[in-house]
């Protein structure tokens, strides 16, 4: 079973678990955005329908998105297929795989998929994602929106000469556990994910409730019953992240203890979102 009780209350922690990568056919980029961008900054926007628009060629290296949105919350993800694997075939093993549980779509999607991350924005505040782009083909799309078009775009052209931006760094490691520093983050700036681990990860860090510890957190997804203690107001989710590559995104975040996990569904284990599986634990925001 896919979605827990806890996906339920949490929306925005399920990313693509929740089956917002489903969709129709690629959109277009539009003409004001279809050109090579600035060298290291795209603007990207994402429209009342989940449309994405963004420049049709990116430059190769590091690249910040800046994204905006007139939605209340979008979620830009970055993925790349391998050739043969089409997009409709992708949208197919997305609604029986990530959507309906059934595991050979998942797997499929899996093995023909490289997911590289993304990050969130509101109508209030845009969001920022900074990425390492080889040249090739790729696929954007708003994971917020159920039936948001899936929109290709190129990298190509001479390599920004930009570095991923300094900052806090959160690693998942093995296969479903997180690297047991640092045990604390600072407020705001740049928050990079490192995926070392040899499934699909994604974060997602929820504020714990007043008075409220781990413990409390592990005995909810025990139980699935109660008051979930956690403040599903306040915490930042990632796009995912296929093993081996990293991503880094803006955040800011109020004082507190926030509990920081991953909700990907496990194949090998007939689904199962990787928190149910111990892939959890307790950050300090200073």
């Amino acid at each position: 079973m896919l979605v827990h009780r806890i996906a339920a209350l949490g929306v925005s922690l399920m990313v693509l678990t929740a089956g917002a990568l489903t969709g129709g056919t690629a959109g277009a980029a539009g003409p004001a955005a279809a050109r090579e961008t600035a060298a290291g900054m795209v603007p990207v926007s994402i429209g009342a329908g989940g449309v994405v628009t963004m420049p049709s060629v990116v430059a190769p290296g590091v690249n910040t998105f800046k994204i905006t949105t007139t939605r209340r919350n979008a979620s830009l993800q970055l993925l790349a297929l391998v050739p043969g694997y089409t997009v409709e075939q992708a949208e197919a093993d997305v609604e029986n795989g990530l959507e309906k549980g059934r595991l050979k779509a998942l797997r499929r999607f899996e093995a023909n998929t490289t997911l590289l991350g993304g990050a969130t924005a509101t109508r209030e505040k845009a969001g920022k994602l900074a990425i390492d782009l080889e040249p090739g083909s790729y696929l954007a799309l708003d994971t917020n929106k159920t039936g948001s078009p899936w929109l290709p775009f190129t990298v190509s052209g001479t390599d920004t000469g930009a570095s991923l931006p300094a900052g806090a760094s959160l690693r998942a490691i093995d296969s479903t556990t997180w690297a047991k520093s640092p045990r604390a983050i600072p407020r705001s700036g740049w928050l990079r994910f490192k995926n070392r681990a040899d499934q699909n990860h994604f974060i997602a860090m929820v504020k714990l409730l007043p008075g409220k510890t781990l413990e409390d957190f592990a005995t909810f997804l025990d139980d699935e019953s109660g008051r979930p203690p956690i403040d599903f107001r306040v915490g930042i989710d990632s796009g995912v992240v296929s093993p081996g590559h990293d991503m880094a995104f803006k955040y800011r975040l109020p004082r507190g203890s926030y509990v920081l996990t991953c909700f990907w569904p496990d194949a090998s284990m007939g689904g199962m979102p990787h928190a149910f599986m111990g892939m959890y634990r307790l950050v300090e925001v200073r």
